[in-house]
């Protein structure tokens, strides 16, 4: 009965990720090395960006050459245990896919009826102590009348923007050098490549905090205790520059997709920023944060700051940097998980 609901919910999904404009595959898994485990995934959608031209330009991980890993869906179809919950969480932590969704079918759940419950509890605990990952959590009776939201395919739209001229700060000059290539292998491409500008993330997460009716304040001096009142997102949050960042626009499709999931989650959307975020304020359009780009002329602390800024906030980051921050990198993608983090020697890239 479960592995019959599974492929039912599978099935389902793969049709709307065609209808949506994906390539939709079933039990994929996205094998980087074959002695390491490699999770298979129940269901991905890819996205087809070979309008971009990354390949040509950027050695980033794509699929045949032309299909970014956008989406993974993990499934439990009937009861299941809360560490195969877990398990599934992991896998989805693991997924190169900037969007993760955990499917459960609570009505299937035998007597307890009670798999989405606990997944919600296990998705809170797990961002809280594992950190923050754009993983969503939905019943698949949220999805029974999806197809019916579906009014275009997911289209890609990149506006090549001018680039204002690059400044340094402190006379440091070796760095306005390494950008100037950066850019040039980025024009190559046409993704729309901004500089010195914030995550989103940030605006989703505020526009939360707004909504809790918890009077929310700061310690402005920790010798005399004097509060302030949060007016803005950069009071309460770290909110980074990020040096170069690339990406594009999604319009309609996906979108509609997210707003429908928010829509359907009703009081649970809080629990996703982002989704709430949509709902509250409905576009068509969304940027996808593809590619960021942190410069480091030297061994630093700032260096790893740097590193731990593109690990959350895009789906790829590189760290351009000399070869001593090389081993700096391999050390975090291999503690932290960084696997979607790349070092690029800055001395290679000028050659």
């Amino acid at each position: 009965m479960s592995k019959n609901t599974t492929n039912y919910i599978q099935n389902q999904l793969k049709e709307l990720g065609n209808l949506l404009g994906f390539k939709s595959l079933i039990e994929y898994s996205f094998k980087e090395n074959s002695s390491l485990y490699a999770p298979r995934y129940d269901v991905v959608w890819l996205l087809d960006v070979s309008i971009l031209k990354i390949q040509e330009s950027l050695d980033l991980k794509l699929i045949e050459n032309k299909f970014l890993p956008f989406v993974a869906f993990e499934i439990e179809g009937s009861t299941t245990s809360s560490k195969n919950q877990l398990g599934n969480i992991g896998n989805l932590r693991l997924s190169p896919c900037h969007y993760n969704f955990l499917i459960v079918n609570n009505d299937a759940a035998g007597k307890e009826n009670d798999t989405y419950r606990r997944a919600i509890k296990l998705m809170r605990t797990t961002q809280e102590l594992m950190g923050n990952r754009t993983i969503f959590l939905l019943d698949s009776s949220m999805l029974n009348d999806s197809t019916a939201i579906i009014s275009s395919k997911t289209s890609i739209h990149s506006i090549k923007k001018s680039i204002p001229r690059i400044k340094g700060s402190g006379g440091e000059k070796q760095s306005l050098e390494v950008a100037k290539d950066l850019l040039k292998i980025l024009d190559k491409s046409s993704l729309q490549v901004e500089l010195d500008q914030s995550p989103a993330y940030h605006k989703y997460a505020y526009h939360n905090l707004k909504n809790d009716s918890i009077d929310r304040h700061f310690t402005h001096n920790p010798i005399t205790f004097e509060q302030k009142q949060i007016k803005r997102s950069s009071q309460y949050y770290y909110i980074p520059k990020v040096d170069i960042m690339a990406g594009f626009s999604l319009r309609g499709g996906f979108v509609d997709f997210l707003i429908y999931c928010g829509t359907k989650l009703k009081t649970d959307v809080v629990n996703y920023p982002l989704l709430q975020y949509l709902v509250d304020f409905p576009n068509s359009e969304m940027y996808h944060p593809l590619l960021g780009i942190e410069i480091e002329t030297k061994e630093s602390k700032h260096a790893l700051g740097s590193m731990l800024n593109l690990h959350h906030y895009f789906q790829f980051g590189w760290l351009v940097s000399n070869e001593q921050m090389k081993s700096y990198t391999e050390l975090y993608q291999h503690h932290f998980g960084m696997r979607n983090i790349n070092f690029i020697n800055a001395e290679e890239l000028r050659r």
